[in-house]
């Protein structure tokens, strides 16, 4: 078995210098006989003379200017009324509950609970955008925007209180 595969590397050691003889006889033989590459100048194509080329007519990249449009409705004169706004949502909709409120040295606190935390706030703080503590009483906090009138937040009934 050992002279098989001896063998059979003699002949493929063989083959292998065979192959890359004649390798190296083609690699010369293209050498030998190639002629010298020059790069050739290569002569300009014919051009039709500017004059008679027509003018590209392509559109604007940013688009064309133009003048401002007509409006078709009227400014708003003052003697309409404007529509009214929009009222604010109730503050127990905005996520907030009134937890608590703490006298001390004639200062009034408030103990305020949102998903975001919990807060500890007093008359004239923002509890959120635009929304500014007006008072805060027995009844609980009244908040609201500065241009329309609190709304309050009141105490929350839980289950587990005792009914009154």
């Amino acid at each position: 078995m050992r002279i098989a595969a001896f063998l059979a590397l003699l002949m493929t050691l063989a083959a292998t210098v065979w192959a890359g003889q004649a390798l190296w006889e083609e690699w010369h033989k293209d050498r030998a006989t190639a002629p010298e590459r020059t790069t050739l100048a290569r002569e300009p194509e014919p051009q039709p003379p500017a004059e008679a080329l027509p003018p590209r007519d392509w559109p604007q990249l940013f688009g064309e200017k133009m003048p401002p449009k007509a409006t078709l409705n009227p400014p708003a004169s003052d003697d309409e009324p404007e529509p009214p706004k929009a009222k604010a949502p109730p503050i127990d909709a905005l996520g907030y509950t009134l937890k608590g409120v703490v006298r001390a040295d004639g200062a009034v606190w408030a103990m305020v609970s949102h998903p975001t935390g919990e807060l500890i706030i007093r008359e004239g703080d923002v509890l959120e955008a635009g929304l500014v503590v007006a008072r805060i009483d027995e009844q609980g906090l009244w908040a609201g925007p500065e241009d329309e009138a609190p709304q309050l937040l009141g105490f929350s009934k839980d289950e587990n209180s005792p009914a009154d």
